[in-house]
């Protein structure tokens, strides 16, 4: 884990409970949501956001902070983690750790932990954080790309034959889309959830992406920080 990681890591240790329905002070670091269509260049995007940018990404960690707060085992939250639905059998937890896990919980621990990266900065892949973070200084953005696109890049990076690789984006794909609805009852196809949507059908890689989005995210601090020094009327 990096020192920065670390840090940030920490500072969460001493976070409160945040309300999600009021706007947080912009953070000392960029904060971006990514969410993103399996094979179109999320996580590429998301690691050269990160090292441009200076700050961390956010993936693993939230579920074991997540899992922390619930005081409960990283690996029982994949049953919550990308896929809710999995989640209607929960009893099953309760029979093996002897822990009531229940939705509810989950979403109030997973929403603490994306409101207080969000004061801390960094880029957070997916589990709802452009909804979470709707009304902050976050960048809120959507990678996607066409099935074939993803498909020959899904084939490509993982060696999978067609009909394999296929299965694997639409079953990430499916789960991703109904961990939001469930959880949020918001559609990842909701352009309106997002500041800025990215079809990367005509990028070979990430860099040109990350050039576009860290230029969105400096009109968006330039027009905070001027919304900010207004006088009042």
């Amino acid at each position: 884990m990096t020192t920065t990681l670390h840090s940030a890591i920490q500072a969460l240790l001493s976070s409160t409970v945040l309300d999600p329905h009021h706007e947080m002070h912009k953070p000392a670091k960029p904060v971006i949501t990514l969410s993103r269509d399996h094979g179109a260049l999320g996580r590429q995007v998301a690691l050269g956001l990160s090292q441009r940018l200076g700050v961390p990404v956010y993936d693993r960690e939230i579920l074991d902070k997540v899992a922390e707060r619930l005081d409960t085992d990283p690996q029982t939250l994949k049953m919550l983690d990308e896929c809710v639905a999995r989640a209607r059998d929960m009893w099953l937890v309760r029979l093996f750790t002897g822990k009531e896990l229940t939705e509810d919980a989950y979403r109030t621990q997973l929403v603490n932990v994306i409101l207080s990266l969000g004061r801390v900065g960094g880029i957070i892949l997916g589990r709802g954080a452009n909804v979470i973070l709707s009304t902050s200084c976050a960048l809120r953005v959507r990678i996607t790309a066409s099935p074939e696109v993803c498909l020959q890049r899904v084939m490509a990076r993982h060696h999978l034959g067609e009909a394999e690789a296929r299965a694997q984006i639409e079953e990430i794909n499916a789960n991703r889309g109904r961990f939001v609805w469930e959880l949020f009852h918001r559609r990842n196809s909701d352009a309106t959830s997002f500041d800025l949507v990215i079809n990367t059908d005509r990028f070979a890689d990430a860099e040109p992406v990350v050039d576009l989005i860290e230029q969105a995210y400096r009109t968006l601090e330039k027009q905070a920080v001027a919304e900010s020094t207004k006088e009042p009327v």
